[in-house]
């Protein structure tokens, strides 16, 4: 290769690499400098008012200069010179004196912002005056079952510096679910519309969520104006729905029927049963105990299933949290973890033993022990938590009605054996590792099944 060639190709590689470096130079701000004009007049100390924009201005105009350097092309023309009445005329400021037009169509007058002019600025400069986009999308449900309506939030807004007018429209895969015009939205407000998408002649399986944004006007930013989101639509069936509620009622049972909560709970009826030969009375008295427990933990479960439901963008998030939970949960009811206990945990039994004895005067004092009871045990863990993932909107009431009515059981139990407490207690507390145990096994393969078919699948 002579060295003639090699000098001219070593050119050529060299204006190919000039060639890269600008094109890069050119995604983070346009090549053309943006036209600044500024109309000055330098009125008489006589008019202060008039005098105080002048200076005012062309302080902007010297900064903005400065700071933008070559990126601005600004031009100073005497407001009553013929070019300037010429521009008076053709941007409609005969009577303000001091006007800056940002690129020939942005008109400012009076005393001018200074930051608000750099976002013009900046905006032209990186081909943003017209951009909008969809920012977020938000279905009503995570799991979506043949023959439910769902509602999908779809945002959009106006990243430009323009009033824009544009359609957003939404899609599920191919065909178009609805339209919405939007009219004159304002530079960086958002814009929100809840599209209801019904499933009722779709099958099982994926589908995608698009919204889009109409492009606008000399827009050239179009990356933002789709926004996607994936959705499975499963089959319906009762057996589902059975299922469900035969877990909910499985982690009602198990909140309640834990051993170490019938052995504290075996000292607070010895005062209630020990007033009473009556098994009408005593019964009474234990479900009126048990009524106090399950509002605490109906309220409880309520509080965090409404907060579940209402978040559906972090019900993902919240399942994995919810699941690691219920695996450590179950580990420690099978005797595989254990936590040491605070000595705060330690004090609360006898400050039980302290309320037992005040409060099991009236039936009142009865049912508010029982509401107190549910916070201050230590043994209770909130298993109702793990039942979460499985809440539905429609199904929420019923479910926790039967997760209830299975916590309440083994208060009716112990209402027809109050006169054996003693020996239901021995007997309970004989096979307390197969109870914790068992309960430990639902939880941990429930949060399985999850992680499983739920969040991997």
């Amino acid at each position: 290769m002579s060295r003639k060639r090699f000098v001219r190709e070593g050119q050529l590689a060299l204006a190919f690499c000039l060639f890269i470096l600008l094109s890069f130079l050119k995604v983070g701000y346009s090549m053309e400098p943006v036209v600044v004009e500024f109309l000055y007049y330098e009125p008489c100390d006589c008019d202060p008012d008039d005098y105080e924009i002048y200076e005012h201005n062309n302080q902007v105009v010297d900064s903005i200069e400065s700071v933008y350097g070559s990126k601005v092309l600004v031009n100073r023309i005497y407001f009553f010179s013929m070019e300037g009445q010429n521009k008076t005329l053709k941007y409609r400021v005969v009577q303000y004196w001091n006007t800056i037009v940002i690129n020939y169509e942005r008109v400012f007058t009076g005393s001018v912002n200074e930051t608000h002019l750099r976002e013009i600025i900046d905006a032209y400069l990186t081909d943003s005056v017209h951009d909008v986009a969809i920012t977020k999308v938000i279905i009503s449900d995570m799991w979506v079952e043949v023959g439910e309506k769902v509602n999908i939030t779809v945002t959009a807004k106006n990243f430009g510096i323009e009033n824009e007018s544009f359609s957003v429209t939404s899609y599920i895969n191919e065909t178009m679910i609805g339209k919405e015009l939007v009219n004159s939205l304002s530079p960086k407000h958002e814009f929100s519309k809840i599209f209801v998408w019904d499933t009722s002649n779709q099958t099982s399986g994926d589908y995608v969520i698009r919204a889009e944004a109409e492009p606008v006007l000399n827009e050239t930013n179009l990356a933002n104006n789709v926004y996607t989101y994936p959705v499975e639509v499963k089959s319906s069936s009762s057996s589902s729905l059975l299922g469900m509620f035969v877990l909910a009622f499985s982690f009602g049972f198990f909140e309640t029927f834990s051993p170490c909560l019938i052995i504290l709970l075996s000292f607070i009826l010895s005062y209630t049963i020990g007033e009473t030969s009556s098994f009408k009375e005593s019964f009474s008295k234990i479900m009126i105990f048990g009524a106090g427990f399950i509002l605490a933990t109906l309220l409880l479960a309520l509080a965090f299933g409404l907060l579940f439901l209402s978040t559906p963008i972090l019900q993902r998030s919240l399942m994995w949290i919810v699941s690691i939970f219920a695996i450590v949960l179950g580990l420690n009811l099978m005797g595989v973890l254990r936590f040491e206990r605070s000595k705060k945990s330690l004090q609360s039994k006898p400050l039980i033993k302290k309320l037992a004895r005040k409060y099991v005067i009236t039936y009142v004092g009865i049912f508010l022990l029982g509401f107190i009871f549910y916070f201050l045990d230590p043994c209770i863990a909130p298993i109702f938590v793990s039942m979460m993932p499985i809440l539905l909107p429609e199904t929420l009431f019923l479910t926790l009605a039967v997760f209830c009515l299975g916590a309440f059981l083994p208060f009716i139990g112990i209402g027809f054996f109050a006169g054996s407490i003693s020996k239901l207690v021995r007997s309970t507390y004989r096979q307390r590792f197969k109870i914790r145990a068992i309960s430990g096994l639902i939880l941990i393969g429930f949060s399985l099944y999850l992680i499983v078919f739920q969040l991997i699948l």
